[in-house]
């Protein structure tokens, strides 16, 4: 079972080419993948999307790559089309600042060297083999680095869920220790009810009616039964492992559904704060299967 949060690095090498890859994962619903790649390897983004897509199922994921060249002798040449944009921006900005402050404000060279990747190297002379083996070793070796990390969170995870859900059985048993004095609760009730009725005239269909109420209301042992086997199904699920987390989450939606008929079924106050710290615990369960795969 994983964790969809992770960090993973790895480095691949072909001849005078060496490329590291850095993989970050947090949580989302689906698969989301984003690339920061250098100019030479941006050719190979449907590879890298799609490697990433057969390896991973749910997260949002970052990638980073940097290229380095041995004993490279490439000249650095300015980036004609970067160039151009920076340009435009730099001018936009110029003229809404002037706007704005009735300044003139000059485009200077200064501005401009300062504009993130308006050099590049020249690298016409890198082998297309190379810098794709270099990347794809580097990505492998990043995504299993990802996976390991992945795994040991999502184990922490399971652990945690297994102390909630022990947690959860002692206040079942609490619960179901209680349940006869809620029947005794509501008895005395129906004695004070049944005495107004007496005081004033009695109808026999009005008392059955009374009776079966506040009978009904005390009964939740079908709750606690039920709440007992969705939290072996629970058990079962995270020992299977796998994707389960949307078989966890309907399980948490039943769990939940039986401790709020639990608590309104009776007035009794232990049953009462019982199955208010059993709604926390229920909370914190469906808190951490967000983080799983």
């Amino acid at each position: 079972m994983l964790s969809m949060t992770g960090f993973g690095g790895g480095e691949g090498q072909a001849g005078p080419v060496t490329v590291a890859v850095e993989l970050r994962s947090v949580n989302h619903r689906f698969l989301d993948v984003s690339l920061r790649l250098p100019g030479p390897l941006q050719i190979y983004e449907l590879e890298i999307r799609k490697f990433l897509k057969d390896t991973l199922s749910r997260g949002r994921v970052s990638l980073a790559a940097t290229l380095t060249v041995e004993n490279a002798s490439a000249t650095a040449t300015l980036d004609d089309v970067r160039l151009d944009q920076a340009v435009r921006m730099l001018q936009a900005a110029a003229a809404r600042l002037e706007k704005v402050t009735g300044q003139p404000q000059p485009l200077t060279l200064r501005e401009l060297v300062a504009v993130p990747d308006l050099f590049r190297a020249d690298d016409s002379g890198l082998e297309p083999e190379q810098l794709k083996k270099a990347l794809m070793d580097g990505l492998q070796a990043a995504q299993v680095a990802l996976v390991q990390m992945k795994a040991a969170e999502g184990l922490a995870l399971v652990t945690e869920m297994n102390q909630r859900l022990d947690t959860l059985d002692v206040l079942l048993e609490k619960v179901r220790g209680l349940a006869p004095l809620a029947a005794q609760e509501v008895k005395t009730r129906l004695e004070t009810r049944l005495a107004e009725i007496l005081d004033t005239q009695l109808d026999p269909q009005r008392l059955a009616q009374e009776v079966a109420m506040l009978a009904d209301k005390a009964n939740i042992n079908e709750e606690c039964e039920r709440l007992g086997i969705h939290i072996a199904a629970y058990r079962q699920a995270l020992v299977e492992g796998g994707q389960v987390a949307k078989r966890l989450n309907f399980l948490l939606q039943e769990m939940h559904r039986e401790v709020n008929t639990m608590g309104s079924k009776t007035n009794l106050m232990d049953i009462t704060q019982t199955v208010i710290a059993m709604k926390d615990e229920v909370e914190s369960l469906r808190e951490q299967i967000q983080n799983l795969e």
